[in-house]
Protein backbone atom coordinates (compact mmCIF):
# COMPACT_ATOMS: atom_id res chain seq x y z
CA UNK A 1 0.00 0.00 0.00
CA UNK A 2 1.33 3.40 -0.95
CA UNK A 3 1.40 5.93 1.82
CA UNK A 4 0.53 9.51 0.94
CA UNK A 5 2.01 12.49 2.63
CA UNK A 6 0.60 15.97 2.70
CA UNK A 7 2.32 18.41 0.47
CA UNK A 8 4.30 20.93 2.44
CA UNK A 9 3.64 24.56 1.62
CA UNK A 10 6.36 26.40 -0.23
CA UNK A 11 8.34 29.21 1.19
CA UNK A 12 6.41 31.96 2.96
CA UNK A 13 5.02 34.73 0.77
CA UNK A 14 7.27 37.77 0.57
CA UNK A 15 5.85 40.57 2.79
CA UNK A 16 5.89 42.97 -0.18
CA UNK A 17 3.78 40.57 -2.23
CA UNK A 18 1.32 40.09 0.64
CA UNK A 19 1.04 43.88 1.06
CA UNK A 20 0.51 44.31 -2.70
CA UNK A 21 -2.24 41.66 -2.71
CA UNK A 22 -3.92 43.40 0.23
CA UNK A 23 -3.73 46.76 -1.58
CA UNK A 24 -5.36 45.21 -4.66
CA UNK A 25 -8.05 43.63 -2.47
CA UNK A 26 -8.83 46.97 -0.79
CA UNK A 27 -9.16 48.67 -4.18
CA UNK A 28 -11.51 45.93 -5.41
CA UNK A 29 -13.53 46.25 -2.19
CA UNK A 30 -13.77 50.02 -2.81
CA UNK A 31 -15.13 49.43 -6.33
CA UNK A 32 -12.02 49.60 -8.53
CA UNK A 33 -12.54 46.32 -10.30
CA UNK A 34 -10.95 46.21 -13.75
CA UNK A 35 -7.34 45.26 -14.39
CA UNK A 36 -6.59 48.56 -16.15
CA UNK A 37 -8.15 50.61 -13.34
CA UNK A 38 -6.22 48.60 -10.74
CA UNK A 39 -2.98 49.13 -12.68
CA UNK A 40 -3.59 52.89 -12.83
CA UNK A 41 -4.49 53.09 -9.13
CA UNK A 42 -1.47 51.10 -7.97
CA UNK A 43 1.13 51.97 -10.60
CA UNK A 44 1.76 48.26 -11.16
CA UNK A 45 1.82 46.56 -14.55
CA UNK A 46 -1.10 44.44 -15.73
CA UNK A 47 0.67 41.04 -15.35
CA UNK A 48 1.50 41.85 -11.71
CA UNK A 49 -2.15 42.78 -11.11
CA UNK A 50 -3.19 39.50 -12.73
CA UNK A 51 -0.97 37.54 -10.32
CA UNK A 52 -2.45 39.32 -7.30
CA UNK A 53 -5.97 38.72 -8.59
CA UNK A 54 -5.18 35.05 -9.17
CA UNK A 55 -3.97 34.64 -5.57
CA UNK A 56 -7.00 36.50 -4.18
CA UNK A 57 -9.37 34.30 -6.23
CA UNK A 58 -7.61 31.16 -5.01
CA UNK A 59 -8.05 32.37 -1.43
CA UNK A 60 -11.78 32.86 -2.11
CA UNK A 61 -11.67 36.60 -1.35
CA UNK A 62 -12.78 37.87 -4.78
CA UNK A 63 -14.80 36.64 -7.76
CA UNK A 64 -14.92 37.41 -11.46
CA UNK A 65 -17.77 39.48 -12.90
CA UNK A 66 -18.54 40.58 -16.45
CA UNK A 67 -19.86 44.14 -16.67
CA UNK A 68 -20.79 45.35 -20.16
CA UNK A 69 -18.30 42.92 -21.69
CA UNK A 70 -15.48 43.98 -19.37
CA UNK A 71 -14.01 41.49 -16.91
CA UNK A 72 -14.01 42.96 -13.41
CA UNK A 73 -13.57 41.59 -9.92
CA UNK A 74 -15.73 41.97 -6.87
CA UNK A 75 -15.49 40.90 -3.25
CA UNK A 76 -16.77 37.35 -2.84
CA UNK A 77 -19.32 38.18 -0.17
CA UNK A 78 -22.46 36.95 -1.91
CA UNK A 79 -23.67 40.35 -3.10
CA UNK A 80 -24.54 40.78 -6.79
CA UNK A 81 -21.81 41.89 -9.17
CA UNK A 82 -21.70 45.64 -9.79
Amino acid sequence: MQQTTQRRPGRPRDPHVAARDEQVFRLIADGTGSRSALARATGLDRPTIALSVQRLKKQGRIRTCAVDGVIMWSVADGTPCP
